[in-house]
């Protein structure tokens, strides 16, 4: 069976989706239009909240922004010296760190940040930092052999050595990436004192290509688009690193079978944010969405013979937990999640049950940990947020064919 990664338009987004043979394990939608996420401007602020330690930027005529004062400690102020205090308008530059949510704005930083496929390199974060998914083996090895290169980063950059880094067996390619890094942040920053307000200084990767070297690295066979443009982008992509995208290459042009038909695209998304899923079994899972955390009831979804029914529910919750560790990826859920089971009456089926759901769920490359079981029998799950939810994503902008 094949791996596909899988890149197409869809309506006003392009999607990103990862498929094994004909089922769909991970998906992502992002603006035709590329949002603000990750980019570096030269942002106004327009004025200070002091009742809530934070200021509006301007990144943009008319677009204000969030600004922490937490995450302002050491800003670079392009009109004046910096004196501890952030005035109304101050120039500096700002990076995009939170998307906007509703009625919230856009989120800023003043600590740059520069992701790559093996570390990562700040601006006003001090300090070398491991990815905690390293193993104490792998952080030993790569020390030793970058103690040279860690001790050549400017005082005032901070790095975070990424899990990816624990692949490669001689550490060139991780120096390579710092080195570059910590350069062009060092331009990047230079270049903002001859640059204008609310200029670009640095615009993120498309969210295809990111996911494809950071989140996918490995699982996929071939890559496929029917973009000519998505596909010449993936191309130099590749041309520049060819050690960051593995696998075959392939666009795909066949106007009598559209690739969105190969891939049963529309019927795999209504699947993806279908409020049942079911079970081979003949159970069924129902997923929830609230403000404040995701519910998941596990239902049994047939009668079921009474001396037969521990067994039988013991059977439909192991594959319940299954399922619920990949509608967590697929879906991107975050955040507290709580999952109901079918009641067990015998303790060691409920014991195997959640040892085995939460193998499951540590698993997931976006860290998720199984809290704690209620006193009503209720399993908690707590999953970092690194995106939207897919319902989100999906939901605005128009994705719709």
């Amino acid at each position: 069976m094949k791996n596909s990664y899988v890149i197409l338009r869809w309506g006003q987004k392009i999607l990103s989706l990862l498929y094994h043979d004909n089922r769909l394990l991970r998906a992502h939608a992002e603006d035709v239009e590329k949002g603000v996420l990750g980019n570096i401007y030269i942002g106004k602020v327009k004025s200070i909240a002091t009742n809530m330690e934070a200021a509006f930027v301007e990144i943009q005529s008319g677009l204000p922004c969030f600004l922490s004062l937490q995450d302002a400690a050491r800003p670079i102020l392009l009109n004046r010296t910096y004196d501890g205090r952030l005035l109304a308008g101050d120039e500096l530059p700002v990076q995009v760190n939170r998307e906007a949510v509703k009625t919230k704005q856009p989120g800023l930083t003043t600590a740059l940040t520069l992701n790559g496929k093996y570390c990562v390199v700040s601006l006003g974060r001090p300090g070398i930092a491991w990815s905690s998914r390293l193993s104490k083996k792998n952080r030993d090895r790569l020390s030793a052999k970058l103690k040279d290169t860690f001790a050549a980063v400017p005082p005032e950059f901070g790095v975070v050595i990424r899990t990816n880094a624990g692949e490669l067996t001689e550490p060139g390619p991780l120096k390579e990436e710092l080195l570059e890094f910590t350069e062009r942040l060092r331009k990047l920053t230079g270049d903002a004192l001859h640059r204008s307000c609310f200029s670009l200084l640095y615009q993120r990767e498309p969210a295809y290509l990111t996911e494809l070297r950071d989140r996918y690295a490995g699982s996929y066979d071939e890559i496929v688009t029917d973009r000519k443009e998505i596909y010449d982008r993936l191309m130099e992509y590749r041309r520049e690193h060819p050690d960051h995208l593995k696998g075959e290459l392939r666009l795909y042009q066949d106007e009598m079978l559209p690739l969105y038909r190969l891939y049963s695209v529309e019927t795999r998304l209504k699947e993806a944010l279908s409020k049942k899923v079911w079970l081979k079994s003949g159970g069924y899972l129902v997923i929830e969405p609230t403000e404040a955390l995701t519910v998941i009831d596990v239902n049994s979804g047939k009668n079921i013979v009474k001396r037969e029914r521990e067994e039988a529910f013991f059977k439909i919750n192991r594959e319940a937990a299954e399922e619920i560790a990949a509608q967590l990826i697929l879906r991107n859920i975050s955040g507290i999640i709580i999952v109901d089971f079918i009641n067990l009456s015998k303790e060691e089926n409920r014991r195997e049950l959640m040892e085995e759901f939460g193998k499951l769920l540590r698993r997931d490359s976006v860290r998720t940990s199984l809290v704690d079981i209620t006193a009503l029998g209720l399993a908690e799950i707590t999953r970092m947020k690194i995106n939207r939810p897919l319902w989100e994503q999906l939901s605005e902008g128009g994705a719709r064919r």
